[in-house]
């Protein structure tokens, strides 16, 4: 049997396939054709090294002279720019040289001795590489210094050294780029045929060729070939040139340029199968021009333990433990993570899958058919049929027409353009040639690029960042022309004071570089108070300061230096969707540069105006997507709170021990809104008057301050308990609260996040655990129309009416589109507005759905839309919007000083700031802190107004009256008896150092040394008495009340505050002997904590100064009211000597316009049968109370309940607004001294039992047996009575026409809780005149008062009080300002929270006055 011929041993170069011919050359190791092709590799290898090796001996003399590796070289030292071209042209000889020398003994030895391992061959080739390599990097760093030397007069050469240095910092290592360009090769195969085919062929031709010239050379009987013959045969430059050619076939493919054309597809010859898999494997085989770089690894192996370690802690068990925590679903999920306290970050979302780079056609036929739409990501019910989403569109996109297709596809072309120039500034070796280029196809053909920098764009240009693609789009329409500068917002200034009550109250929730970074901005204000703000908002801002706005050409266009930072317009947002077809919303909103952008991306999807399949997943569910409408995009929520809870009891009747198992939890939403918007403010404000339902934290995206947060006890939202013995005894653990963690572990949850800091963040949980999911859902949607103010369920397009009249649906496909200027077409406005429209309302408290045709339905709730009771409110809760309706405008938190005291003392918050202004001022040793605008200097102006201010401001709250100060210095410069210094030593008043009067305290010092030694207490209640009284006065509706207590206030304050260098001191003896006759002193260092005790407290002095001047207002004829007297003869007092507060008879003739102050109790039972009514139609049709709550009286009692509120007077209630948990209602009505005007009272019948009121109360006295004034004082002045010389005062302590001066304990405020015509529960702090036995309690509080006076002031013969109303009887004016001044002490010291109502108060007078009285006075 002859033995078989030897088959040819090489590989093909071109499909890389064996070759079959029969080896006759190089001792039966390879064909004609491959024994020539290997012979002229052979030789041109040679001559290539030789070249090489010559060319390091003729390097640059730079070059041979260098002290440096050139691995090192940065070519700082040369500036002339013909040595950098001569370095540059060697260095790129050498590069190109060396590429060759690599790929020829690559081929050499993959295709002709595939099946030898050499290793000195791997070994050349590695030391190869690693030169070439360095030359690379060489080459880069000589363009980078060439560029500085041409180019760093031009203004944009900072702008795009900065761009590449940003490139080379993110920069991947060479290995991975590798990996993905062979990637990037299998991804694209398919485009590739026409270029293997054309290898295929060009072979074929050769092997031809090589059979022909053999057949010639025998015959010739030509004994050796020549060496020119063989240089033909040498594959080496066509393969270089081939692996060029690549990158730019498929440079040209993505950006649309050049359509390689597939002839492979036309043949049917072949089964496709066969095809691919051939196809395949000859792209797998594809060379790679650059090797990844060599690396000797220092690190030592590891141990066997360490390896052990590694494999057991790999991705398959981190794989079971996310899908274990998979399984888990809303705070569950939470609670396992925090339990596995994974080591997650949530830098950003993964980008999609941008692989599938589409050819123009395949994107023509995308949008001509459509797609179907995918529903992954649904979490709730889809509507399909409505107006945003018709029947037809629901599971797939609908078609474009031909013009849109062909506009969107030149729109296309150019984006990819422009995207690609945008890239190769990020390239400082393609720069040169992009900038010496007039178009993209003139750049790609210059001979001076590298295959590695092609390759490099090349991977760049086929997956291309969202953010380029946006900023491509955005380019498009922006053009040559530049965008105006935004001014920003204005940066809202915080006083030390805030930040201090800031950082008090919500302290635990928020970030603490919050208060760092307000503190240095309040220190930087002290230092320039125009810029300090905003210079140091610029230290903490994340945005770098902006460049001016320039421009570079590249390839032929102009390039700006900045990306776009406008709102880009639906076109822009259209040719982006169509572009990054396998990107989702969740992505896309990442890129919107503001809220309005980002809201009407939203619009336009939820229209289904965009054709991408993914962005149908975002809101497309309805409650989703009615809450996106509305303005509140939810990124968390959990709706499962009644899956979560649970409630196991054992009671003691059984066989076992008493025990317990509950868990509780709470639903939760949280979304975000738009930052500085009036309809935001108002829905969140709605929203924290819902305390009984709703509880809801407010977080400043721009500044990460917490702006509002229900109180601590109410942040969790998972808790349990769980033991023997009764449940009740046991305490609750929190699970989970809303704080810093639970900020963390959401944010790592959400699937969405926003690119801009324009937004709330807003945090939305139950009250009420276990509750259905619905019900919070139903608050959160009705408090968004009233937000929007919609009245009608049409009203819910209202605020997108400008969007919808410039859209248009075709009626054959279902397309949304833009209307064309001039295009006489039907908008979507006109298809909202359509008469023949249905709108379905649900009512989910009735459960029942209500059909209309837009306008509200006839049988629904008053209520549940924008009404007149609400408009009512907001005219009180939102005054401003009566001058700028829609303004932007923060929210903020309803502040009062009553709910400011509730956190700190109002001292100890200023004397912290004044401290830390003060320390701004002096201290320069702040090196720990980082400077702003290198101001070395921390001293500022010392004569500041402002610092003086508030230090004034400080110390007078505790200093003696300028009016005494002057006084008992007149006294010290004069000669004191000694019988009148006994009596200044019993009071407390002398010196003994001095044996002069002692002064006040009139600095800040002095305040700040005084509350190191006084009862913290009471500061507490020093500053709470003044907080009191501006809150009280705030909640005083009678009408001119506030006008009129405005106008005492600057009385007192004038008398109080004036100065005396001369005249009678007689009125300062008077006042110390009356302090001697009241046995009290005024240097009392102990603090009484007792709360009845009116005394001992450091504050004697103060209070019995204002109580004498209070008083001798009315007696001008008495000598020691002579200072008092002499004030109206002053210029400031003179515009008061006519005031109605000294003419007691005019101001008798005119009655109060407010209701009375009878109690719940003593009311007749008639006044409520209209209520009553109500209640029974409620009960009768199983409706809602609230839902059938007269309009009319809402609207009355609405504006009444928010002033209170607005001033601190009520609160929302931590209640569940239940009657069997609250036991109030608010009603309106009238009485018969104002029978036309509605007014507030509470109904206190408690008909579910929610509170045990007392049925006996230890002395009590009812208002039937309180003394009666006339007769008591007739027998006074019968006694009395020579010459008319008794006198008498009626003192009316000061109450509000709804409440006393008294308040509340928290332990106790739930007995006078009450739900108002919404639904909301309330609770009041101070005493309601409503309450039942209210007026015992005010006649108690008055008689435990003055009964610690009860031997001076002779209580029950001089002194007489029923409910808040006082009789105080003298035998002369003199007698009478003794025993009023000590009332009116007795009355407003501690705790400093009442006063006298001088409008309802007549001192001074008659008894023919008293009989002449209307009995209200008398009562």
């Amino acid at each position: 049997m002859a033995p078989e011929n030897p088959i040819c041993q090489a590989v093909n170069l071109s499909d890389g396939q064996p070759c079959t011919e029969v080896a006759t050359t190089w001792e039966d190791l390879f064909c004609r054709f491959h024994g020539k092709q290997c012979h002229g590799l052979y030789i041109g290898y040679k001559k290539r090294n030789a070249k090489l090796d010559a060319l390091s001996d003729s390097a640059p003399p730079y070059l041979r002279a260098a002290k440096v590796p050139l691995a090192n070289e940065t070519f700082e030292e040369v500036s002339d720019e013909r040595v950098l071209r001569e370095i540059h042209a060697h260095l790129c000889h050498e590069y190109v040289l060396l590429g060759k020398v690599i790929d020829a003994r690559k081929l050499h030895h993959k295709h002709f001795y595939p099946l030898q391992m050499d290793y000195g061959h791997q070994a050349y080739l590695d030391t190869l590489s690693n030169r070439r390599h360095i030359d690379l990097r060489a080459l880069e760093k000589l363009e980078k210094r060439t560029a500085q030397v041409l180019y760093e007069k031009e203004k944009w050469y900072v702008w795009v050294r900065g761009v590449q240095q940003e490139e080379e910092a993110n920069r991947e290592k060479e290995s991975k780029k590798v990996k993905l360009e062979a990637a990037m090769f299998k991804r694209h195969w398919k485009k590739m045929q026409v270029r293997l085919r054309a290898q295929r062929e060009k072979e074929e031709k050769q092997r031809q060729d090589a059979f022909l010239e053999a057949a010639y050379q025998e015959r010739v009987s030509a004994s050796l070939d020549s060496e020119d013959d063989d240089e033909v045969w040498d594959p080496i430059e066509d393969v270089v040139e081939d692996e060029r050619s690549r990158y730019v076939d498929l440079i040209k493919h993505f950006l649309w340029m050049e359509v390689l054309a597939d002839d492979d597809e036309k043949d049917d010859s072949l089964p496709k199968a066969a095809e691919t898999s051939n196809l395949s494997a000859g792209v797998d085989k594809l060379s790679v021009s650059e090797e990844k770089q060599p690396k000797k690894s220092k690190k030592k192996p590891k141990s066997k333990a360490a390896k052990a370690s590694s494999a057991s802690s790999g991705t398959k068990p981190q794989k079971n433990s996310a899908s274990a925590q998979d399984r888990y679903t809303g705070q569950n999920r939470i609670m396992a993570m925090l339990d596995d306290d994974p080591e997650q970050t949530s830098d950003g979302l993964l980008e999609p899958n941008k692989s599938n780079i589409e050819t123009e056609l395949e994107m023509r036929k995308r949008l001509k058919e459509g797609v179907e739409k995918n529903y992954d990501d649904i979490e709730g019910p889809i509507l399909v049929g409505t107006i945003e989403s018709p029947h037809g569109t629901h599971l797939k996109t609908a078609p474009l027409a031909d013009e849109e297709v062909d506009s969107l596809m030149r729109d296309i072309k150019e984006i990819k353009l422009l995207l690609f120039r945008r890239l190769l500034l990020s390239h400082a070796s393609l720069l040169p040639a992009a900038l010496r280029s007039s178009s993209v196809e003139e750049f790609l053909k210059d001979p001076e690029i590298t295959e590695s920098d092609l390759r490099d764009v090349c991977l760049k240009v086929e997956q291309p960042s969202l953010q380029d693609i946006r900023d491509a789009c955005a380019d498009l329409i922006r053009g040559d022309e530049p965008e105006d500068e935004d001014e920003g917002d204005v940066l809202e200034e915080e006083s030390f004071e805030d930040i201090i009550l800031q950082e008090r109250r919500y302290g635990h929730l928020q970030d603490p570089d919050w208060f760092l970074t307000n503190m240095l901005a309040q220190r930087q204000k002290l230092i320039d108070s125009q810029d300090g703000l905003s210079k140091v908002k610029m230290m903490f801002t994340k945005k770098p300061r902006r460049q001016g706005k320039m421009k570079v050409r590249i390839c032929g266009k102009n390039i700006w230096n900045y990306s776009s930072e406008k709102s880009m317009s639906r076109d822009g947002w259209l040719q982006f969707s169509v572009l990054a077809k396998d990107c989702d919303l969740k992505h896309a909103v990442q890129l919107c540069r503001n809220w309005d952008e980002f809201s009407q991306l939203n619009f336009l999807t939820v229209w289904q105006y965009f054709p991408a399949s993914n962005w149908v997943s975002w809101g497309s569910d309805r409650l989703t997507q009615q809450m996106h409408e509305l303005g509140f995009f939810p990124y968390f929520k959990d709706f499962e709170a009644q899956k979560h809870s649970r409630h196991l009891q054992v009671g003691a009747r059984s066989q076992r021990r008493r025990q317990h198992s509950i868990v509780e939890a709470r639903n939760i939403i949280v979304g975000h809104m738009k930052r500085n918007d009036s309809v935001t403010r108002r829905f969140l404000h709605y929203l924290t008057l819902r305390t009984s339902e709703v509880l809801v934290v407010v977080r400043d995206g721009k500044t990460g301050k917490i702006i509002t947060a229900p109180e601590e006890d109410h942040l969790w939202t998972m808790r349990s308990k769980e033991g023997l013995g009764r449940a009740s005894k046991n305490e609750w653990e929190i699970l989970l609260e809303v704080g810093p963690e639970y900020f963390t572990m959401v944010d790592i949850l959400r699937k969405w996040r926003l690119g801009f800091e324009d937004y709330y963040d807003i945090w939305i949980w139950d009250f009420v655990p276990s509750n259905e999911p619905i019900l919070l859902y139903n608050v959160v949607v009705t408090e968004l129309r009233k937000a929007l103010r919609i009245t009608k369920p049409l009203d819910v397009y209202n605020h997108r009416e400008p969007f919808l009249r410039g859209l248009t649906r075709d009626r054959e496909t279902m397309r949304v589109r833009s209307i064309q200027p001039g295009e006489q077409v039907e908008s979507l406005w006109d298809d909202v507005t359509n008469p023949s429209n249905t709108f379905f309302t649900a009512d989910v408290l009735n459960k029942k759905v209500l059909e209309s045709n837009g306008e509200a339905h006839v049988d629904a709730s008053p209520y549940l839309f924008y009404n007149e009771a609400d408009a009512a409110e907001d005219l009180v809760l939102f005054a401003d919007e009566l001058i700028t309706p829609d303004r932007n405008v923060p929210f903020k938190e309803v502040s009062n000083p009553i709910t400011r005291l509730e956190t700190t003392p109002t001292t100890m918050i200023n004397v912290m700031a004044e401290g830390a202004r003060k320390i701004s001022k002096r201290d320069k040793d702040l090196s720990h802190l980082p400077d702003a605008d290198d101001d070395d200097d921390w001293s500022t102006d010392e004569s500041g107004s402002e610092g003086d201010s508030d230090e004034k401001r400080i110390v007078s709250h505790w200093s003696l009256p300028q009016i005494w100060e002057d006084s008992i210095a007149i006294i010290n410069h004069s000669h004191i008896s000694n019988d009148k210094k006994q009596l200044l030593r019993r009071i407390g008043l002398l010196s003994e150092s001095s044996d002069k009067i002692r002064g006040g305290i009139n600095s800040l010092n002095g305040v700040e040394s005084k509350l190191k030694e006084v009862d913290r207490i009471m500061v507490m209640e020093r500053d709470r008495g003044a907080a009191f009284i501006e809150g009280f006065h705030a909640g005083d509706l009678e009408p001119g009340a506030q006008e009129k207590y405005a106008e005492t206030c600057k009385i007192l304050n004038g008398i109080l505050g004036s100065h005396q260098t001369s005249g009678s001191t007689d009125w300062v003896w008077f006042l110390v002997d009356m302090l001697d006759w009241l046995e009290l002193r005024t240097d009392y260092n102990t603090y009484s904590r007792e709360p009845r005790a009116g005394w001992p407290h450091p504050f004697i002095a103060q209070d019995i100064i204002k109580a004498f001047v209070s008083m001798a207002l009315f007696f001008p004829n008495v000598e020691v009211c002579k200072p008092v007297v002499d004030f109206f003869k002053s210029e400031e007092g003179a515009k008061y000597k006519d005031t109605v507060i000294l003419k007691p008879e005019e101001r008798a003739k005119t009655l109060p316009d407010c209701r009375m102050r009878t109690s719940f109790r003593y009311r007749p039972k008639e006044f409520w049968s209209e209520w009553e009514g109500v209640l029974k139609e409620a009960k009768k049709n199983h409706k809602f109370y609230a839902d059938i709550y007269p309009m009319k009286w809402s609207v009355a009692i609405r504006p009444i309940i928010m002033k209170l509120y607005l001033a601190g007077v009520i609160a929302p209630a931590y209640f569940q607004n239940d009657p069997y948990v609250v036991p109030g209602f608010a009603v309106a009505g009238t009485e018969a001294h104002r029978p036309d005007k509605l007014d507030l009272f509470m109904d206190f019948a408690d008909r579910k039992k929610a509170i045990q009121y007392p049925q006996n109360i230890p002395g009590f006295v009812g208002p039937s047996d309180w003394p009666v004034f006339l007769p008591i004082a007739r027998a006074f002045a019968e006694k009395h009575g020579n010459d008319h010389k008794a006198r008498f005062a009626i003192l009316r302590v000061w109450s509000a026409p709804h409440f006393y001066p008294a308040m509340i304990g928290g332990w106790n405020r739930q007995a006078t809780s009450f739900l108002d015509s919404s639904a909301r529960a309330w609770v009041w702090k101070f005493i309601p005149k409503d309450m039942p036995i209210s007026e015992w309690s005010m006649y108690n509080t008055l008689k435990l008062r003055l009964e610690l006076l009860e031997k001076q002031l002779q209580v029950g013969e001089r002194v007489v009080h029923r409910g808040e109303t006082i009789l105080v009887m003298g035998t002369d004016e003199l007698d009478l300002l003794k025993y009023v001044t000590a009332v009116t002490f007795a009355l407003q010291t501690k705790p400093w929270h009442r006063e006298i109502d001088l409008w309802k108060s007549f001192v001074n007078v008659g008894f023919e006055f008293l009989e002449g009285l209307d009995p209200y006075w008398l009562d």
